[in-house]
């Protein structure tokens, strides 16, 4: 089913199932952030990238709604802490008058979630790990999913510094198979 969504756009990247803060810096992405709240229940979060030929976005977001927020006492920046949804494919933009970007989407396809076999508990107990190392991201989950491989795997695609590209290819495939196997090679690499 289509859907129009204001969008936001991020370096970092939520999937559905996540809780993240997103800083949303005063100017053009404040006013848009405004707009889009004044417009939507909910927004797509997208990722962008930067390169030598300027900036781009990617095709795969996730809709997310906004939690709570809060502003950062240093630099007057909004903090705002988004709870992932659903990812979608945008096939159509459009900048407003405002500046606010707003998508043609469709949904796509929740990954079914998958129990944790004893082989993969790796990624469990590296997660836990992290969430004691950091308790900030810790509190963001508070239902966590330690036996679901796909929950798994959407947390890690978060957390790691993944490149842009390879993440839209993992999110594009119809379960976490193929990023279970991309992040069992990366933690298999010797450091």
């Amino acid at each position: 089913m289509k859907q129009y969504i204001p969008l936001l756009f991020q370096k970092r990247h939520i999937l559905p199932g996540g809780r993240i803060p997103i800083r949303i810096a005063p100017g053009t992405q404040m006013e848009n952030f405004k707009s889009a709240m004044k417009s939507s229940q909910s927004l797509g979060v997208c990722m962008f990238d930067q390169d030598e030929h300027g900036q781009h976005f990617f095709h795969i977001g996730t809709r997310v709604t906004v939690e709570d927020f809060d502003i950062s006492p240093e630099d007057g920046t909004l903090i705002v802490t988004v709870v992932g949804h659903e990812t979608f494919r945008i096939d159509s933009l459009q900048e407003c008058d405002e500046g606010m970007f707003m998508a043609e989407c469709e949904s796509i396809p929740r990954w079914p979630d998958i129990e944790l076999r004893r082989d993969q508990q790796i990624l469990a107990d590296k997660l836990k790990v992290v969430f004691d190392k950091h308790p900030e991201l810790s509190g963001l989950h508070k239902k966590k999913q330690y036996n679901n491989l796909s929950w798994l795997c959407q947390r890690w695609l978060e957390l790691l510094p993944v490149p842009a590209s390879e993440k839209q290819v993992l999110l594009s495939a119809p379960n976490c198979h193929d990023t279970y196997d991309y992040l069992m090679s990366i933690m298999q690499k010797p450091h």
